[in-house]
């Protein structure tokens, strides 16, 4: 054993005693012995290293994937071949089409084109559905060459681009590239100058040569140094839109007085992680109240099946809330928003705004962008506790792809009185499913020979529920029945006379 000098006089003669694990355990052998008072520490053998197998770690760069949508301010490099390659770069490629662009050669020197393209690319980008690992501290030990990352933060670039923008000739030394530290790694974005979009996206490069600015974008990693550096080749960068312009833009584009209750926070950029967290608002408050809401979940409708909104609604409800909380109805509705002129950025604003403010995951232009480029459908839950739709809303985001985000109902909005369905569809109870019935809806089903145990059935098979069942709708009957009385009692009079 080692000896080391501790107190007054030599150390003690060696002792006896005998580990009695010695030779028996795997790994470093550790020995200690007391020396006056002091502790003497002998390890032989390397320290053990945890290393991820395989299978650990594919799963975990899984877990790390999401879908990368980004809302920029300029779309600055789009590497057409290369995007191409995408699943999603179809969609590219028709916007190159659209706007007049040779697609097989870079934008330079094709006119007005390229500026048309990014018009048409930038609400793309917005709603694609391009899976990519995000790039932070907890990824970027595990990233490997060939992975699809997303990454965004403020850089600087190494020998911007000259003109005329020239093919990168492979030596980092000479060719253009941007430089961020992502912890203590350091991450290099190569890119070709030749597939940057207009003169002024080489100009931000020249800004950015001189002091940092923020860039996002996605890219596949290139390489991986011995250090843990990290190499990217770029497919699309550029700068997020900011609070002001985002503003400026609904400003430019709208065409009704603003809304009450529109704030910082309805213009942030959601799909920024840059964006500072204050501008969100402290939605935290109240969550320990017992208030119930309802609340409008909303989904791309042109991703889904049908019935596949309720499914995974009352998936995620009978996660989310205990069963001896649920008290809660459900409708599913297509979402139609009819302008008849009005825009969609006025839509957007009317429909999310409200003095004191909704509850809210969307914001105006990123609500906006999906009133333009899809369809949207709509479940609203109602009889939840803030808590729950907080809890909902992370669950839905999760597991549910074409779930885009909620609001907080309030039929007072005449857009939400106007749009939203106004009856459930189901009654949760406990651990009771009960689909919802009305008197009218039943004689038109009977009638026309539907099978009423058949709803029933394909619930009762999914598992979720103790017992499923009809629930009528007294109030709508009621209702029905006093239409149809009207309506009769109109025929008879025409007949009399």
């Amino acid at each position: 054993m080692e000896q080391v000098e501790g107190g007054e006089g030599a150390s003690p003669e060696p002792s006896d005693v005998r580990n009695e694990l010695s030779g028996k355990v795997a790994g470093p052998a550790i020995q200690a012995g007391a020396i006056h008072g002091d502790v003497n520490i002998t390890m032989t053998g390397p320290l053990p290293v945890a290393e991820d197998t395989d299978e650990a770690l594919a799963e975990e760069l899984r877990r790390s994937s999401q879908i990368w949508r980004a809302r920029f301010s300029s779309v600055d490099l789009v590497n057409l071949p290369r995007v191409a390659m995408l699943t999603q770069g179809n969609a590219v490629a028709a916007a190159a089409r659209r706007a007049g662009l040779d697609s097989t050669r870079p934008f330079g020197g094709q006119g007005m084109a390229p500026g048309e393209f990014i018009q048409i690319v930038r609400p793309l980008f917005e709603t694609w559905d391009a899976e990519a690992v995000m790039l932070c501290e907890r990824t970027a030990e595990k990233v490997h060459r060939g992975l699809l990352v997303s990454f965004e933060s403020a850089m600087r670039c190494s020998n911007p681009p000259e003109v005329p923008l020239k093919e990168p000739t492979g030596v980092l030394t000479k060719d253009p590239h941007l430089v961020f530290l992502v912890g203590a790694r350091k991450v290099v974005i190569t890119f070709d100058p030749r597939w940057l979009t207009t003169a002024t996206a080489n100009t931000t490069l020249h800004e950015a040569a001189r002091e940092p600015l923020v860039f996002s974008g996605i890219g596949t990693v290139a390489s991986v140094s011995e250090e843990g550096h990290i190499r990217i080749s770029a497919l699309v960068f550029g700068q997020p839109e900011t609070l002001v312009q985002a503003q400026f833009d609904y400003l430019k584009r709208s065409v009704l007085p603003e809304p009450p209750g529109l704030t910082l926070a309805d213009f942030r950029n959601e799909l920024s992680r840059s964006e500072l967290s204050q501008l969100y608002g402290d939605q935290s408050q109240g969550r320990e109240t017992v208030s119930r809401k309802s609340v409008a979940l909303l989904f791309d409708e042109d991703e889904v099946l049908p019935g596949q909104i309720d499914r995974d609604v009352l998936t995620q409800v009978s996660r989310v809330v205990p069963e001896y909380r649920r008290d809660l109805g459900v409708a599913v509705a297509s979402l139609f928003f009819d302008g008849n002129g009005v825009a969609a950025a006025d839509l957007a604003a009317h429909f999310l705004a409200r003095e004191p403010a909704l509850w809210k995951s969307l914001t105006v232009p990123g609500f906006t962008t999906l009133i333009r480029s899809c369809n949207l459908a709509v479940a609203t839950v109602s009889g939840l506790s803030e808590e729950q739709a907080a809890d909902l809303h992370e669950a839905m985001r999760e597991a549910v792809t074409s779930y885009l985000g909620y609001v907080e109902v309030d039929r007072n909005l005449p857009l939400h009185e106007r749009l939203l369905p106004e009856r459930d569809d189901y009654h949760v109870v406990g651990a009771e499913l009960r689909l919802v019935y009305s008197a009218a809806r039943r004689y038109l089903d009977e009638a026309n020979g539907e099978d009423l145990e058949a709803p029933l059935d394909e619930w009762r098979q999914r598992g979720l529920f103790s017992r499923v069942e009809w629930e009528e709708d007294l109030e709508q009957s009621a209702a029905e029945q006093k239409e149809a009385s009207m309506i009769m009692e109109a025929w008879l009079n025409a007949q009399s006379e």
